[in-house]
């Protein structure tokens, strides 16, 4: 198995989200590093506030990004 190097990232959120978090976690067998792995590679794939670095170079996305600034 091929290991990729990783760097921690952290964040604080409302005790109401956490709530929430710590809920979903009871329906999976995930752990909160993994869950909050997931999401940010969801949002990244989906980039729904289109930024632009999330755009693989060269992409189309990338492109009509760029030629609408």
């Amino acid at each position: 198995m091929e290991t990729r190097p990783t760097k921690a990232v952290a964040t604080r959120i409302d005790v109401s989200e956490a709530a929430q978090l710590e809920d979903a976690l009871e329906e999976t067998d995930w752990t909160k590093s993994d869950f909050v792995r997931r999401a940010i590679q969801y949002y990244i794939e989906q980039n729904p506030d289109d930024l632009r670095a999330f755009y693989a170079e060269g992409s189309l996305e990338q492109f009509v990004t760029e030629l609408v600034e």
